[in-house]
């Protein structure tokens, strides 16, 4: 059959596979579109990514990704930190008020005294305060004395556990001798103690005094001092020190109230 007259002589032009007019594909270009034999488009084949960009991409990544790691690892460490100086800072509040509450609560009967023996100790920054107060049934450690709201309580500032030295409250029955070890119930109150100071108030010297003689009466005042320090390389650092003064209402009831009226002793009635 004779093509010549099939095509113009243009047309062969671009079916050459060296030639190509505007507008038209060459023969390459439509053999990588056309399925051989069938005319049906297929899809060209599409580059891929290669070892190189693949480590760049991975590299990239990886850097990102430590990034965000290390933003979260500071952003726990900070809320650990403000978690932990909030409960330290509870705890330091609720030290005071508990030597507050229980200093505000003191009781002394004069006819027993060595039951109600009010005493402390001074010894390098560190005191030991013990006395008999009416608690009231919220106060720390009343669970474990139902229905015993008179007992004596004790502060200490010892080692916790782990080798801090922490405020301690301990309580025991008001029959118990006072030289007892009243190691029952401890309450840690606070860590992180470096001071703990007591004053009591001596109207004749118009000042506040490291010791109380007087065992068998109550002090008028008393200035609680306490230190929290902050561990150092060195030595502990004190960075915040809580000082009240607390006044004992009670002024301790005399041996004369308690021994009632002399036998045949009536009192007067009202007219």
């Amino acid at each position: 059959m004779n093509t010549s007259n099939a095509h113009p002589k243009g047309e062969n032009r671009a079916m050459s596979p060296c030639h190509s007019t505007s507008g038209s594909r060459s023969y390459h270009q439509v053999a990588d579109y056309t399925q051989r034999g069938t005319g049906n488009p297929v899809a060209t084949p599409t580059e891929g990514f290669t070892l190189l960009e693949v480590l760049v991409a991975l590299a990239i990544f990886a850097i990102v990704l430590s990034l965000l790691y290390g933003s979260w690892r500071i952003l726990m460490q900070s809320s650990a930190a403000g978690l932990r100086l909030a409960a330290n800072a509870q705890r330091q509040r609720t030290a005071i008020q508990t030597l507050q509450d229980a200093l505000g609560s003191a009781i002394l009967f004069a006819a027993n005294a060595r039951h109600y023996a009010f005493l402390a100790e001074n010894a390098g920054g560190q005191s030991a305060l013990t006395f008999v107060a009416h608690l009231s049934p919220s106060y720390p450690g009343s669970g474990f004395f139902e229905g015993e709201q008179v007992r004596r309580v004790t502060f200490t500032v010892e080692p916790d556990p782990q080798g801090v030295p922490s405020l301690y409250l301990r309580q025991n029955s008001i029959l118990d001798q006072v030289a007892e070890d009243p190691r029952t119930f401890p309450v840690l109150l606070a860590q992180d103690v470096s001071r703990f100071e007591v004053g009591f108030w001596d109207p004749r010297k118009n000042d506040f005094l490291p010791e109380w003689t007087q065992t068998n009466t109550l002090p008028a005042l008393v200035k609680v001092t306490l230190g929290f320090s902050r561990k150092a390389s060195v030595a502990p650092t004190t960075i915040e020190v809580i000082t009240r003064v607390i006044r004992i209402p009670s002024a301790g009831v005399a041996m004369e109230a308690q021994a009632g009226l002399p036998t045949g002793t009536t009192l007067p009635r009202n007219q």
